[in-house]
This record gives C-alpha cells, sequence and structure tokens, in this order.
C-alpha cells in the first residue's frame, strides 16, 4: 500500500454513488433557495403564494435529508467494508510471517494497531474522501447559481475561498504532528498493558500491585494529556476556519445590503441586486463556504487516519513468502542452501550472508556462534515465512518456495527460544499439536521429555491452569514441556532454537542425553550457545555474522579461535 487514496480505491464505487448524492443533494438546495427566496418576494409584494410553490418546497424539505442521509450511509458502509478487508490482510500477513511480525512490534502493540489504528481510518473513509470532490463540485455549482444573479457575488465568494484551505492546511501541520505522536504512544499503552495481563499472576506472586497500577495510572494520564493536547489544536483549528468562513459570508451581505440601500460607493443610488436574487444569494452564501468547513472539521480525522496508516504500513512491507502448491516430503530428503541470503534493514545488519550448506537427510547438525551470528534466522529460514532476497533453500526437487506451507511445516518440529502458551491446563497446551492424543501419549511423551515428575506433582496435575505467555511455571519446566508438546507431532526435520537454555547444568545434560535418543533417525539442526554434552552431533557449523566461517567435528569446532574466544567462560 502507498498510501490512503490507494487504500479506498477497492471501494471507490460505493464511495462515488455517495458523492454523486451530495452533488445532487447541492443542486437540490441550490433549487430550494430559489423557491424560499421566490416565496419571500411575493409575501414581501403581498401577491398570491401558488400552492405547487409550497408543495416544491416541502418535496425538496423531504428530499434533500434523504439524499444526504444515503450518502452516510453509503460512506459508513464502505468503510465498515473496507476496514474488514484491511484486518484480514493484515491478520494474514501477521499468520504468514510467523516469528517475522517480532521485528514490527511487540504483540500488544500489533493488537493495538489491528483494532484502534485500523479503526482511525473509518472518519478518513467515510466523511473526508467524498467531501474531497464535494468540496469542488459544490461550491462550483453555487458558484455558477450565483454568477447568473450577480457576477460580482460569484467572484467575492471565489476570492476568499480559498483562505479556508490555507488556514486549514497551515494550523492542520501541528494537529497532524500530534496525531503521529499519539498513535506511537497509543500502540506503547497498548504493548505495555498487554504484557501486565499476560505476568498478572507473577505481579501478584511479587506483590507489585501497586508499583504496576502507578505505571499504568501514569502512562494512562500521560495518553490523556496527549489526547487533550491533539483536541485543542483540532479545536482551534475549526474557530479559525469558521472566524474566515463568517467574515467571507460577512462581506457578501455588507454588498448585497449596501446595493439594495443603493450605498455602493461606485453605484449610488442604483440597487445593481433586486431583493429576490439578493436573498437567494445570501442563502447560498453559507451553503457555499458549508463543505470547505465540513472539510477543514474532517482534516484532523485526516491527519489522524495518516498516522494510523503510517503505523499500518510495516506490517504491509513485511517480506513474506505465500509458498506454492507443490507437495512437501513426508520423510527425510536432502536440503540444500544454495546462495541464501536474508537482509536486514537499514537499522540492522543482513541476518544471512550467501550460506552455501547441504544437509543430509538424518543428519544431526549443531549451529553455534555469538548472539547474533545468524543461527536463529537460518533455522527460520527453513519455516518458509520470509522470502529470500537472494539465493534459494532447496528440499529435494522443490525450491522451499514452491511447496505448500501448511503442509511443509506440518513436517517439522520447531521449539523457539520461547514457546507460546495459551490461557489454560497444561493438558489443553500440549494437546494444540494433537488434539485426538490419548491419556497413554500424553504420559509417553511427558516421560520422554524429562517432564511427568513435576507436572504430575503440580495441585491439579494436567488439569492445572496456566495463564497466557505461560506464567506460572519455571522456563526450564516450560522448555521440558515444549518438548513434549513437540513429540506429539511426527515430524521428520527438528529445528531446536536453544531448546536448554533456561535448564541448570545437569538438568541440561540429563536433557541433551533424553534428546539424543529421541533424534535418531531424525534431521536436525540444533542451535546453541554451548558444545557440552553435544559429542553426538554428526557436524556442527560455526556461524559469525551472517556467515558459516567453519564446519567439523565438535572437539575441531572447540579449537577453532573463534570458538574459544566467543564461549571461553563456558569451556571453564
Amino acid at each position: 500500500m502507498q498510501s490512503l487514496r490507494q487504500l479506498v480505491k477497492s471501494e471507490k464505487s460505493r464511495l462515488h454513488l455517495a458523492i454523486a448524492l451530495g452533488a445532487l443533494a447541492s443542486l437540490l438546495m441550490i433549487w430550494q433557495c430559489w423557491l424560499l427566496a421566490t416565496l419571500c418576494d411575493l409575501a414581501l409584494h403581498q401577491q398570491q403564494i401558488p400552492p405547487d410553490l409550497l408543495l416544491h418546497i416541502l418535496v425538496l424539505w423531504l428530499l434533500r435529508p434523504l439524499l444526504l442521509a444515503a450518502k452516510d450511509l453509503l460512506g459508513l458502509a464502505a468503510s465498515q467494508k473496507l476496514r474488514t478487508s484491511i484486518r484480514h490482510q493484515l491478520l494474514r500477513i501477521i499468520s504468514q510471517a510467523g516469528p517475522l511480525r517480532q521485528r514490527i512490534a511487540a504483540d500488544g502493540d500489533l493488537s493495538t494497531r489491528l483494532l484502534e489504528q485500523v479503526d482511525a481510518l473509518d472518519t478518513y473513509i467515510s466523511r473526508y474522501y467524498p467531501q474531497l470532490y464535494l468540496v469542488v463540485l459544490c461550491p462550483l455549482f453555487i458558484s455558477i447559481a450565483v454568477g447568473f444573479q450577480s457576477m460580482l457575488a460569484a467572484l467575492l465568494l471565489l476570492a476568499t475561498a480559498p483562505l479556508i484551505p490555507l488556514f486549514m492546511i497551515l494550523l492542520g501541520k501541528k494537529a497532524a504532528e500530534a496525531s503521529q505522536q499519539q498513535v506511537q504512544a497509543l500502540g506503547l499503552l497498548g504493548g505495555r498493558f498487554l504484557e501486565f495481563l499476560r505476568g498478572a499472576v507473577l505481579i501478584r506472586q511479587l506483590r507489585a500491585e501497586p508499583l504496576v497500577l502507578n505505571r499504568l495510572k501514569n502512562a494512562s494520564e500521560e495518553y490523556r494529556s496527549r489526547t487533550m493536547s491533539v483536541l485543542s489544536k483540532a479545536f482551534l483549528s475549526g474557530a479559525v476556519l469558521e472566524f474566515f468562513a463568517s467574515l467571507a459570508i460577512a462581506l457578501v451581505a455588507l454588498y448585497l445590503g449596501l446595493g439594495l440601500l443603493g450605498e455602493l460607493p461606485w453605484a449610488k443610488a442604483l440597487i445593481p441586486v433586486s431583493y429576490q436574487p439578493a436573498l437567494f444569494i445570501l442563502l447560498m452564501a453559507p451553503e457555499f463556504y458549508a463543505p470547505l468547513r465540513q472539510l477543514g472539521a474532517d482534516y484532523h480525522a485526516k491527519a489522524q487516519a495518516e498516522a494510523a496508516f503510517a503505523s499500518l504500513k510495516p506490517i504491509w512491507a513485511l517480506p513474506v513468502c505465500t509458498g506454492g502448491d507443490a507437495q512437501a516430503p513426508t520423510e527425510a530428503v536432502v536440503i540444500e542452501f544454495q546462495h541464501l541470503s536474508l537482509l536486514g534493514s537499514e537499522h540492522r545488519a543482513a541476518l544471512l550472508k550467501d550460506i552455501q550448506l547441504q544437509l543430509q537427510p538424518q543428519q544431526r547438525i549443531g549451529i553455534i556462534g555469538p548472539s547474533g551470528a545468524g543461527k536463529t534466522s537460518l533455522l527460520e529460514a527453513l519455516l518458509g515465512f520470509q522470502q529470500p532476497d537472494q539465493g534459494q533453500i532447496r528440499i529435494a526437487d522443490h525450491r522451499l518456495t514452491e511447496l505448500d506451507p501448511d503442509q511443509w511445516r506440518q513436517q517439522l518440529l520447531y521449539l523457539s527460544q520461547q514457546s507460546q502458551w495459551l490461557s489454560g491446563t497444561v493438558r489443553s497446551n500440549l494437546l494444540l499439536a494433537k488434539p485426538q492424543a490419548t491419556e497413554q501419549e500424553l504420559d509417553q511423551v511427558l516421560q520422554q521429555a524429562l517432564c511427568a515428575d513435576f507436572v504430575f506433582s503440580l495441585p491439579q496435575g494436567l488439569d492445572t491452569q496456566l495463564t497466557e505467555g505461560g506464567i506460572g511455571l519455571s522456563g526450564g519446566q516450560f522448555q521440558r514441556l515444549a518438548l513434549a508438546r513437540a513429540l506429539l507431532k511426527p515430524s521428520w526435520l527438528w529445528l531446536l532454537d536453544e531448546p536448554a537454555s533456561m535448564l541448570p547444568i545437569e538438568q541440561q545434560r540429563q536433557y541433551l542425553q533424553q534428546l539424543e535418543l529421541l533424534s535418531r533417525g531424525k534431521t536436525l539442526l540444533l542451535a546453541t550457545h554451548q558444545l557440552q554434552h553435544l559429542q553426538w552431533l554428526d557436524e556442527v557449523w560455526l556461524m559469525n555474522e551472517g556467515q558459516i566461517v567453519a564446519k567439523g567435528f565438535v572437539a575441531e569446532i572447540q579449537a577453532h579461535p573463534l570458538y574459544q574466544a566467543s564461549y571461553r567462560q563456558e569451556l571453564t
């Protein structure tokens, strides 16, 4: 998406119909004002008023509000449909992005953007966009109608009209800057509130409720102050626009009034515009400026929508891979990295640089390197969420981007450094991997993952409640539970990212020994910071700054200078 104008193109037929109804209502208003001027002129001269004149005025009085209501309803319908479509697009991109979404913001901030910032587009779509056209059409119609009665009055209207959008732009810049800051503040506040909700149990255990409540109070008070600042700028902008519109109407009224009195300096004792046309022009003057004033009132909504759209653009820009429709292999095959590169951003170096590797079926590989070396990026590349910037990954005879992504990921066992947990029981979280798993299967994977002892010692065993994010157990316990959940899913390719990093040293040794038994016959990529208890690996790849700098057995990599420099603490 390049701009807000392009965003509304999918609903342009409905919005253009709304614009047409608004323009038609403007024409009816011109006709209604002429009939009202005629009625007053007849009453002034004490002439008989035709019944059909009253009937026409009544019909126009009823029909015009109906047209305006239909215009507003069409705008609202277009806005609702477009915002629903935008949410679906963004949700699909986020789901396709997988772990890439964390490059944009935390989940709390993303949730705020999908809810609050998408809703902030409403007024722009339903009101501001149609008004951009009506602000040209309606004054044009009115100036033509007035010009037939008084060319000077029409020129006065046209000469003063640019003052309103000029001051609208000048004052609107400040409101736009304030709106941009407000969007950022709302995202941070939403993300903070979600994190506090996720950690509610831990907060209660630490008795930190007063501290958290105080921080939320301060953040909400700051947000309130920002909101009032934005509103004050919007109200100031509206007041200035109203002032200039009123001043312009007063100039037209002064000209018409002096003309009717014959007191115009350049036309003494002459009446350039008679009573009926003068009354018609005077009725038209406020309507001439009404679309401009409405646009000025909605300009704040435009600034708010632009700020919201700017916060959504990074989600559209995520380099996600949609995949193809080729069938993914259901048994171990050769995986080959062919000159694979994943570029970073202006604030982040390249993630992977020209990776050329081959992973044989049932081969177990360790990936080691300092933080930021690209270990996690290499694993995530195999998940197929990101479109490679250069090169490719081949899975047997197909590119990874040609495979059905959902079917491919069904063949994977992936353990990230921090697994996702939902609010519910231990059982319900385990069953996410295999909903139809039996009690015997659950007991088996708990034993295999070395977590049966602490799970069955919980107050309610498998039916113990967990909070969202996994608060309630230690990090090491959750790493073992994550492995148990993953074992419920049959997979031939295992991608493990620091699976034992939160375990004590002795438990790490037991965990890695058990992992050696469980991973036999599997293709395994294990990202780690240390090589202790991993002598069973077939090969180790040493990474640094997104590149593979060395390959070899565990002992060979442990002797490498980069490993010696980076992991001296672990070796001692």
